[in-house]
């Protein structure tokens, strides 16, 4: 097959996977959006912000593990487990999640890409080795694929953006998860663009 007519095939297989996006939720400058994916009942979100501070300020702010407890939404604990580089770390966060649902924990390999001027991605993968879960009433996630996106926005402005499939795992239905996908990542936005902006 040649390799003009393999790209278009896999391209077009890409399309029809990926739904377009909906907007759910737009105020105080954060757009939450959320999309279908084919191989799965549980949609992935997309949500932006704009804020007035620099793409420096939020990468911080986005690689600090240990403070992420402080604006991630409903996530009481988190830590670096391992610092790998300047540009490489291992997370683990906890999630409280709704009554009766257990809370859930993962950790993440954070990967750090300059992608422009004043512009990086940050990559999130699973890196479940890296930590034991000792509470036995925390269901462990180890299926969930994301990344941030910063970019600076004129002058004194940055947009963030965080794109993020998850499976939260256990006995959990799907209309309850793709529920929580709009006010999950809101609260969460709400918390961090009041850092970045204070």
């Amino acid at each position: 097959m040649k390799p003009l007519i393999l790209f278009c095939l896999l391209f077009t297989s890409y399309v029809a996977s990926a739904q377009e996006w909906s907007l759910k939720k737009s105020s105080n400058n954060i757009e939450v959006y959320t999309r279908s994916l084919d191989s799965t009942k549980i949609n992935e979100y997309k949500v932006t912000l704009l804020a007035k501070a620099s793409a420096e300020d939020a990468l911080k702010i986005l690689t600090d593990g240990n403070s992420l407890k402080k604006w991630n939404y409903k996530t009481p604990k988190s830590e670096i487990v391992k610092k790998i580089s300047d540009n490489e770390f291992i997370f683990w966060m906890e999630n409280d999640l709704p009554w009766p649902l257990s809370d859930r924990d993962n950790v993440s390999h954070i990967k750090v890409n300059k992608t422009d001027t004043n512009s990086y991605k940050i990559d999130i993968q699973p890196a479940d080795s890296y930590y034991q879960n000792a509470n036995k009433n925390v269901i462990r996630m180890d299926n969930f694929k994301g990344h941030w996106l910063i970019k600076s926005v004129g002058k004194d402005s940055v947009q963030v953006t965080q794109q993020m499939y998850g499976d939260p795992k256990g006995h959990v239905p799907n209309w309850l998860v793709n529920s929580i996908l709009t006010t999950f990542p809101y609260h969460s936005f709400e918390n961090l663009k009041e850092i970045l902006e204070n």
